[in-house]
């Protein structure tokens, strides 16, 4: 059986986005196709000190990657996934960093098995026929409805990350010197 790993941002990182560009309503975490053109200039803040390097993954409202975690992605034939180009700058030297992206995972799935999960209810959506959306402390996943995907956002909690073994094995044998500034957390898949 796969296992599948939650992906965040390292939080023993001192450094990442500190503000960006508002981003239209259901555009990025919509698990939609998103055309450029709706999208503003994409241009955001960094704390990272101008002689450091940049994490390679970092969130902050929304997901930006570096070209290279992009890179080892597409060589793993992953390809449910938009880029945007966007650039970095630190505020306080005007410094600016590309080859950095939106990232747009295009996959929201309902693969929560609630029953086995303990999560806080945020929004009870079931008159509309809606999914919760909910606050998840521990999440296991229901695998028939995973459907093959090995990189998708949870629908029940769409700034939920959720890449399967071989993505996770494929950055660790892929790893940059200075990390990817990404941590792992593997989930109960039944």
């Amino acid at each position: 059986m796969t296992k599948y790993y939650q992906i965040y941002d390292d939080y023993y990182l001192d450094y990442g986005i500190t503000s960006g560009p508002t981003l239209p309503d259901g555009s990025i975490m919509a698990g939609k196709t998103v055309e450029a053109n709706d999208l503003p200039e994409l241009i955001y803040k960094i704390n990272v000190p101008d002689n450091e390097t940049c994490p390679h993954f970092m969130s902050g409202g929304t997901l930006i990657v570096s070209e290279l975690f992009v890179k080892v992605l597409q060589s793993e034939g992953i390809n449910n996934f938009q880029t945007f180009p966007a650039i970095l700058i630190n505020p306080d030297t005007q410094k600016k960093r590309t080859g950095y992206f939106l990232f747009n995972v295009l996959s929201l799935v309902s693969t929560a098995n609630l029953e086995q999960s303990s999560f806080d209810m945020l929004m009870d959506r079931g008159d509309a026929g809606d999914l919760p959306i909910v606050a998840l402390e521990e999440l296991s996943l229901d695998s028939k409805k995973i459907s093959g995907l090995r990189l998708f956002r949870l629908a029940e909690d769409p700034a939920m990350l959720i890449v399967d073994e071989s993505i996770k094995f494929a950055l660790k044998q892929n790893r940059p010197e200075e990390g990817w500034g990404v941590m792992f957390e593997e989930l109960d898949a039944e």
